[in-house]
């Protein structure tokens, strides 16, 4: 038997003989010097092994503490958060079963850490977008950011022969022909030279007999879903996830203690906010969206506590991304 260990801890990489181990071991072992060398919040999800094909890869995440107490609750409730899919470290075999992971510097692992939760935060906030658009757009400061595009739905529906500089001279709006654009990219308009006419998405929401308020909503619930990431990353409408971002900083905690009705304060809020979003937020600020949100029924606020909506809850849970 080989007198030589079977793991062996440079700097940068680090050498293993797959022989000396079974499966789960494998894990083990390989978790235990991957923590080593970065953190004890590592952990390894996957590990894929083939002696015959001479592979060998693990994927690893990312773990850490989250208190999800209910401030109505005298127990303190603490969740370890699973952040998955950081990282696949591919090994290169050495020969007789031997195999080496070059290990990537630990800030370009944390900056992959990052990326993954930033994913993960972009689509948690896109199903809360789609859930609770029709209640936010009630609220001012949406309807104002998303005026330019209900006027060019409006009026293109209104009007058969519109050019784009006629909805260029209308608007005086500097990004009016990227709205345009975005809308036929989306199906919702139809260019034909320099003619704007509406597209199948506004023909298909005419066939249903809706009131003038009711086919806005319709029409604009559909831009938001199917365009939400052109028109905030492209467009700047950062309107679009601006009260989604602060509706999940409550109910991020909600869903990873799976507790619809749990109550949280304020500063549980901010906190969310800090550690999730990495955003520093004023306290009567936020008091103020969390308000907002309550009275639209996104939220319910009360004497400085907030607790969801079961309805929201539930349709959010539905198609939000696993966030640990």
């Amino acid at each position: 038997m080989s007198t030589e260990s079977p793991l062996q801890l440079t700097n940068r990489d680090f050498k293993i003989n797959t022989h000396e181990f079974d499966e789960e071991s494998l894990e083990k072992k390989i978790q235990g010097r991957l923590r080593y060398y970065y953190s004890r919040r590592l952990f390894v999800q996957s590990v894929k092994h083939d002696p015959d094909e001479d592979f060998l890869s693990v994927t690893i995440g990312i773990t850490y503490p989250q208190d999800v107490s209910d401030s109505r609750d005298e127990q303190n409730v603490l969740k370890m958060v699973n952040i998955g899919d950081v990282e696949t470290l591919t090994a290169t075999p050495i020969g007789n079963e031997h195999y080496k992971f070059d290990l990537p510097a630990r800030a370009d692992l944390y900056s992959a850490y990052q990326e993954r939760h930033e994913k993960l935060l972009d689509e948690l906030d896109w199903s809360m977008a789609k859930a609770i658009y029709s209640r936010v757009y009630q609220l001012n400061p949406v309807r104002n950011q998303l005026n330019s595009i209900i006027q060019i739905v409006n009026w293109v529906r209104r009007e058969d022969n519109l050019t784009i500089p006629d909805i260029q001279d209308a608007q005086s709006n500097e990004n009016t022909e990227k709205y345009i654009q975005a809308l036929e990219d989306l199906g919702f308009l139809r260019v034909e030279g320099n003619k704007v006419r509406h597209g199948r998405k506004i023909d298909s929401a005419d066939l249903q007999n809706l009131s003038p308020d009711e086919f806005e909503k319709q029409v604009m619930g559909d831009i938001v879903v199917d365009g939400y990431y052109m028109l905030r990353k492209e467009l700047g409408l950062m309107m679009l996830n601006h009260f989604p971002i602060f509706a999940n900083a409550y109910y991020i905690s909600a869903f990873r203690r799976q507790k619809s009705d749990l109550w949280l304060t304020i500063d549980d809020v901010l906190e969310n906010l800090q550690t999730e979003y990495d955003r520093d937020e004023g306290r009567l600020a936020v008091e103020d969206k969390i308000r907002d949100l309550a009275r639209v029924d996104v939220l319910e606020f009360e004497n400085g506590e907030v607790k969801g909506h079961p309805d929201v809850y539930r349709e959010v849970q539905q198609d939000a991304p696993i966030i640990g």
